[in-house]
């Protein structure tokens, strides 16, 4: 049985690795992929942050990612949280005794925080 592990990273994209089993035919050669899975995939997602097998590659797969580009630190432009540390706001806001999360992801609108 192959293996399909999701890993979220800290700016909350999504990294997916695969390991083969013997079942896995060969890639083709027309195939941009390196093999094909098998017809039984055990398929996991696992949270930030990644075990310790996953190493120190933890970058996002995308060219442009946000957060990546304000250095992991930013401001968000929904709620005004300065110094995020990961890529979904952690503002916890009380309206009327009501708890309220931001929960907003850094996008191309956010700000990088910056010093004062």
């Amino acid at each position: 049985m192959c293996t399909e592990t999701a890993y979220t990273l800290r700016c909350e994209h999504v990294v997916t690795r695969t390991l083969y089993c013997s079942d896995a035919p060969p890639p083709s050669r027309q195939s941009r992929k390196e093999r094909r899975t098998c017809n039984r995939v055990i398929r996991n997602a696992v949270p930030w942050p990644p075990p310790p097998q996953f190493g120190t590659q933890a970058t996002c797969p995308l060219t442009n990612c946000p957060f990546e580009e304000r250095g992991g630190y930013w401001n968000c432009c929904w709620c005004g949280k300065e110094w995020n540390d990961q890529g979904r706001c952690s503002c916890v806001m009380i309206i009327d005794r009501q708890e309220y999360r931001c929960g907003h992801i850094c996008c191309e609108t956010c700000e990088a925080a910056t010093e004062a």
